[in-house]
Protein backbone atom coordinates (compact mmCIF):
# COMPACT_ATOMS: atom_id res chain seq x y z
CA UNK A 1 0.00 0.00 0.00
CA UNK A 2 1.00 3.55 -0.87
CA UNK A 3 1.87 5.70 2.38
CA UNK A 4 3.16 8.51 1.24
CA UNK A 5 3.02 10.66 -2.67
CA UNK A 6 5.39 12.87 -3.47
CA UNK A 7 5.06 15.40 -6.26
CA UNK A 8 7.20 17.76 -8.47
CA UNK A 9 5.05 21.00 -9.22
CA UNK A 10 6.32 22.63 -12.74
CA UNK A 11 5.72 20.23 -15.41
CA UNK A 12 3.88 17.75 -13.21
CA UNK A 13 1.37 18.49 -10.88
CA UNK A 14 0.60 21.85 -12.61
CA UNK A 15 -1.39 22.68 -16.04
CA UNK A 16 -0.08 24.63 -18.76
CA UNK A 17 -2.01 27.76 -16.67
CA UNK A 18 0.24 27.27 -13.63
CA UNK A 19 -3.14 25.73 -12.09
CA UNK A 20 -3.85 22.71 -10.25
CA UNK A 21 -6.87 20.74 -11.87
CA UNK A 22 -9.74 19.49 -10.33
CA UNK A 23 -9.12 15.64 -11.15
CA UNK A 24 -5.49 16.46 -9.27
CA UNK A 25 -7.28 17.94 -6.51
CA UNK A 26 -9.79 15.44 -6.28
CA UNK A 27 -7.54 12.66 -6.27
CA UNK A 28 -4.92 14.11 -3.87
CA UNK A 29 -7.63 14.62 -1.48
CA UNK A 30 -9.03 11.13 -1.67
CA UNK A 31 -5.01 9.80 -1.09
CA UNK A 32 -5.06 12.62 2.11
CA UNK A 33 -8.38 11.09 3.24
CA UNK A 34 -7.23 7.52 2.87
CA UNK A 35 -4.58 8.36 5.01
CA UNK A 36 -1.63 8.58 2.79
CA UNK A 37 1.00 11.73 3.46
CA UNK A 38 1.16 14.51 0.60
CA UNK A 39 4.22 16.25 -0.06
CA UNK A 40 5.54 18.93 -2.78
CA UNK A 41 8.87 18.40 -3.71
CA UNK A 42 9.80 21.44 -5.69
CA UNK A 43 12.84 23.71 -6.74
CA UNK A 44 10.81 26.67 -5.44
CA UNK A 45 11.28 28.52 -2.65
CA UNK A 46 8.35 27.62 0.61
CA UNK A 47 7.34 31.70 -0.15
CA UNK A 48 6.55 30.91 -4.00
CA UNK A 49 4.59 27.77 -3.19
CA UNK A 50 2.78 27.81 0.62
CA UNK A 51 0.13 30.23 0.46
CA UNK A 52 -0.38 28.57 -3.62
CA UNK A 53 -0.74 25.55 -2.40
CA UNK A 54 -3.10 25.90 0.06
CA UNK A 55 -5.30 28.30 -1.24
CA UNK A 56 -6.36 24.62 -2.89
CA UNK A 57 -7.24 23.29 0.59
CA UNK A 58 -3.97 21.10 0.76
CA UNK A 59 -1.64 20.87 3.55
CA UNK A 60 1.15 18.71 2.62
CA UNK A 61 4.74 18.58 4.05
CA UNK A 62 7.06 20.93 1.56
CA UNK A 63 10.28 19.66 0.50
CA UNK A 64 11.61 23.13 -1.26
CA UNK A 65 14.32 24.22 -3.43
CA UNK A 66 15.64 20.64 -4.66
CA UNK A 67 15.59 19.53 -0.91
CA UNK A 68 17.21 22.45 1.09
CA UNK A 69 14.80 22.72 3.32
CA UNK A 70 12.11 20.33 4.80
CA UNK A 71 8.81 21.87 6.46
CA UNK A 72 5.80 19.65 8.06
CA UNK A 73 2.59 20.09 7.57
CA UNK A 74 2.74 22.71 10.73
CA UNK A 75 5.95 24.55 8.27
CA UNK A 76 8.21 23.61 11.33
CA UNK A 77 11.69 23.26 9.51
CA UNK A 78 12.65 19.33 10.18
CA UNK A 79 15.53 19.54 8.25
CA UNK A 80 18.30 21.69 5.61
CA UNK A 81 21.20 21.43 3.63
CA UNK A 82 23.52 25.09 3.09
CA UNK A 83 26.24 26.23 0.62
CA UNK A 84 28.63 27.67 3.05
CA UNK A 85 29.60 31.44 2.03
CA UNK A 86 33.05 30.14 0.79
CA UNK A 87 31.31 28.25 -1.84
CA UNK A 88 28.43 30.71 -2.60
CA UNK A 89 31.27 33.08 -3.13
CA UNK A 90 33.22 31.28 -5.81
CA UNK A 91 29.65 29.70 -7.72
CA UNK A 92 28.69 33.45 -7.97
CA UNK A 93 32.13 34.69 -9.39
CA UNK A 94 32.06 31.58 -11.83
CA UNK A 95 28.26 32.34 -13.03
CA UNK A 96 29.59 36.06 -13.70
CA UNK A 97 32.40 34.85 -15.57
CA UNK A 98 29.90 33.60 -18.30
CA UNK A 99 28.56 37.52 -18.09
CA UNK A 100 24.85 38.05 -18.94
CA UNK A 101 23.56 35.00 -17.11
CA UNK A 102 20.56 35.61 -15.33
CA UNK A 103 20.59 34.79 -11.48
CA UNK A 104 18.95 33.99 -8.18
CA UNK A 105 20.02 33.03 -5.17
CA UNK A 106 17.07 31.46 -2.73
CA UNK A 107 18.02 31.42 0.97
CA UNK A 108 16.39 30.88 4.44
CA UNK A 109 15.13 34.63 4.55
CA UNK A 110 13.71 34.57 1.07
CA UNK A 111 15.04 35.08 -2.51
CA UNK A 112 17.67 37.33 -4.14
CA UNK A 113 18.52 38.72 -7.38
CA UNK A 114 22.34 39.59 -8.38
CA UNK A 115 21.39 41.29 -11.31
CA UNK A 116 19.40 44.65 -11.96
CA UNK A 117 15.48 45.14 -11.79
CA UNK A 118 15.11 45.46 -15.72
CA UNK A 119 18.01 42.61 -16.40
CA UNK A 120 15.95 40.34 -13.64
CA UNK A 121 12.45 41.16 -15.26
CA UNK A 122 13.73 40.36 -19.04
CA UNK A 123 15.28 37.25 -18.05
CA UNK A 124 11.43 36.35 -15.98
CA UNK A 125 9.73 37.09 -19.55
CA UNK A 126 12.39 34.83 -20.98
CA UNK A 127 11.08 32.09 -18.53
CA UNK A 128 7.35 32.35 -18.98
CA UNK A 129 7.96 32.11 -22.82
CA UNK A 130 9.72 28.83 -22.02
CA UNK A 131 7.14 27.57 -19.48
CA UNK A 132 3.70 28.99 -21.04
CA UNK A 133 4.52 28.01 -25.24
CA UNK A 134 2.25 29.63 -27.20
CA UNK A 135 1.09 32.30 -24.77
CA UNK A 136 1.22 35.91 -26.21
CA UNK A 137 4.03 38.30 -25.36
CA UNK A 138 1.70 40.97 -23.77
CA UNK A 139 -0.04 38.13 -22.00
CA UNK A 140 3.34 36.75 -20.40
CA UNK A 141 4.44 40.75 -20.15
CA UNK A 142 1.42 41.03 -17.44
CA UNK A 143 1.92 38.05 -15.80
CA UNK A 144 4.93 38.72 -15.27
CA UNK A 145 4.27 41.95 -13.67
CA UNK A 146 1.60 40.13 -11.33
CA UNK A 147 4.26 37.24 -10.53
CA UNK A 148 4.02 36.87 -6.79
CA UNK A 149 8.06 35.45 -7.18
CA UNK A 150 8.88 38.61 -9.13
CA UNK A 151 6.89 41.04 -6.54
CA UNK A 152 9.04 39.51 -3.43
CA UNK A 153 12.26 39.21 -5.22
CA UNK A 154 14.81 41.50 -2.96
CA UNK A 155 17.98 42.84 -4.75
CA UNK A 156 21.73 42.49 -3.35
CA UNK A 157 23.26 45.84 -3.40
CA UNK A 158 26.42 45.00 -1.36
CA UNK A 159 27.58 41.53 -2.56
CA UNK A 160 30.23 41.76 0.51
CA UNK A 161 27.66 42.42 2.57
CA UNK A 162 25.62 39.92 1.66
CA UNK A 163 28.33 37.36 1.76
CA UNK A 164 29.12 38.40 5.48
CA UNK A 165 25.71 38.19 6.66
CA UNK A 166 24.18 35.74 8.66
CA UNK A 167 21.46 34.50 5.59
CA UNK A 168 21.75 30.40 4.76
CA UNK A 169 22.26 30.42 1.08
CA UNK A 170 20.19 27.17 -0.16
CA UNK A 171 20.38 27.43 -4.21
CA UNK A 172 21.64 29.16 -6.87
CA UNK A 173 19.60 29.33 -10.34
CA UNK A 174 20.80 30.55 -12.92
CA UNK A 175 18.68 31.22 -16.50
CA UNK A 176 19.89 31.28 -20.61
CA UNK A 177 18.33 31.10 -24.25
CA UNK A 178 21.67 29.43 -24.90
CA UNK A 179 21.78 25.71 -23.63
CA UNK A 180 25.24 24.69 -24.83
CA UNK A 181 26.45 27.82 -22.60
CA UNK A 182 24.71 26.34 -19.76
CA UNK A 183 26.49 23.03 -19.99
CA UNK A 184 29.90 24.65 -20.26
CA UNK A 185 29.11 26.65 -16.85
CA UNK A 186 28.14 22.77 -15.45
CA UNK A 187 31.01 21.48 -16.29
CA UNK A 188 33.27 24.57 -15.06
CA UNK A 189 31.43 24.31 -11.60
CA UNK A 190 31.96 20.54 -11.31
CA UNK A 191 35.64 21.37 -11.83
CA UNK A 192 35.91 24.40 -9.51
CA UNK A 193 33.75 24.20 -6.38
CA UNK A 194 33.54 20.52 -4.76
CA UNK A 195 30.19 19.14 -3.00
CA UNK A 196 27.72 20.72 -5.73
CA UNK A 197 24.63 19.03 -7.02
CA UNK A 198 23.48 20.16 -10.15
CA UNK A 199 20.10 19.99 -11.85
CA UNK A 200 17.39 21.50 -13.75
CA UNK A 201 13.88 22.37 -14.17
CA UNK A 202 13.70 23.42 -17.52
CA UNK A 203 16.25 23.06 -20.66
CA UNK A 204 17.18 27.01 -20.07
CA UNK A 205 18.40 26.88 -16.41
CA UNK A 206 20.41 25.20 -13.99
CA UNK A 207 20.06 24.93 -10.67
CA UNK A 208 22.83 24.53 -7.81
CA UNK A 209 22.57 23.12 -4.89
CA UNK A 210 24.48 21.12 -1.89
CA UNK A 211 25.41 17.81 -2.93
CA UNK A 212 23.34 17.06 0.13
CA UNK A 213 20.44 18.84 -0.73
CA UNK A 214 18.51 16.63 -3.41
CA UNK A 215 15.10 15.82 -3.58
CA UNK A 216 15.96 12.35 -3.17
CA UNK A 217 17.74 13.14 -0.08
CA UNK A 218 15.18 14.90 1.76
CA UNK A 219 12.71 12.84 1.05
CA UNK A 220 14.61 10.08 2.40
CA UNK A 221 15.45 11.87 6.05
CA UNK A 222 11.11 12.80 6.05
CA UNK A 223 10.21 8.33 5.10
CA UNK A 224 12.42 7.58 7.75
CA UNK A 225 11.46 9.73 10.76
CA UNK A 226 7.99 8.17 9.61
CA UNK A 227 8.73 4.59 8.98
CA UNK A 228 7.90 4.75 5.71
CA UNK A 229 9.29 2.14 3.74
CA UNK A 230 10.53 3.20 -0.11
CA UNK A 231 8.33 0.34 -1.64
CA UNK A 232 5.66 2.53 -0.09
CA UNK A 233 6.31 5.54 -1.74
CA UNK A 234 4.81 6.95 -4.84
CA UNK A 235 7.19 9.65 -6.39
CA UNK A 236 6.15 12.08 -10.10
CA UNK A 237 8.08 14.11 -11.54
CA UNK A 238 9.38 15.47 -15.03
CA UNK A 239 12.77 16.96 -15.01
CA UNK A 240 16.43 16.47 -14.31
CA UNK A 241 15.80 18.11 -10.75
CA UNK A 242 13.61 14.69 -10.03
CA UNK A 243 16.02 12.18 -10.95
CA UNK A 244 16.95 11.53 -7.36
CA UNK A 245 13.87 10.85 -5.90
CA UNK A 246 13.34 8.20 -8.67
CA UNK A 247 16.97 6.84 -7.73
CA UNK A 248 15.98 6.97 -3.97
CA UNK A 249 12.58 5.72 -4.37
CA UNK A 250 12.51 3.20 -7.55
CA UNK A 251 9.77 1.24 -7.27
CA UNK A 252 6.58 3.59 -7.85
CA UNK A 253 8.90 5.71 -9.77
CA UNK A 254 6.54 7.85 -12.20
CA UNK A 255 7.82 9.99 -15.06
CA UNK A 256 5.14 11.88 -16.64
CA UNK A 257 4.32 11.81 -20.30
CA UNK A 258 6.13 15.52 -20.92
CA UNK A 259 9.27 14.50 -19.00
CA UNK A 260 12.76 14.77 -20.19
CA UNK A 261 14.16 11.22 -21.45
CA UNK A 262 16.53 10.61 -18.57
CA UNK A 263 14.07 10.34 -16.29
CA UNK A 264 11.90 8.46 -18.69
CA UNK A 265 14.48 5.44 -18.61
CA UNK A 266 14.32 5.80 -14.65
CA UNK A 267 10.93 5.05 -14.29
CA UNK A 268 8.91 2.43 -13.30
CA UNK A 269 6.09 3.92 -14.67
CA UNK A 270 4.60 6.75 -17.06
CA UNK A 271 1.73 8.69 -16.65
CA UNK A 272 0.17 11.18 -18.31
CA UNK A 273 1.15 14.68 -19.27
CA UNK A 274 0.95 17.69 -16.99
CA UNK A 275 -1.89 18.69 -19.06
CA UNK A 276 -4.33 15.62 -19.18
CA UNK A 277 -4.07 15.10 -15.35
CA UNK A 278 -1.22 12.77 -14.93
CA UNK A 279 -1.20 12.85 -11.28
CA UNK A 280 -4.25 12.28 -10.95
CA UNK A 281 -4.32 9.72 -12.88
CA UNK A 282 -1.47 8.04 -11.17
CA UNK A 283 -2.91 8.09 -7.54
CA UNK A 284 -5.80 6.59 -9.15
CA UNK A 285 -3.40 3.44 -10.41
CA UNK A 286 -2.60 2.70 -6.26
CA UNK A 287 -5.61 4.25 -4.47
Amino acid sequence: MIKLIATDMDGTLLDGNHRISSENIAAIRQAQAAGVRFVIATGRIMADVRAFIESYDLHPCYLTMNGAELHDEQHQLLHAAYIDHTRSRKIYETIESFHRFNLEIYTDQGHYSANSRLRTYRGLLDRMREVRPGTTFFKNFYWALRNPHFRKLQYIHDLEAFWQSDIHIAKFITFSQKPELLAALSDKLRQEVPGLALSASFRTNIEINDAKATKGNTLRVLTQRLGIREDEVLVLGDGTNDLSMFEAFPTHATAMENSVPALKEKAAHITADNLHHGVAQAIKQYL
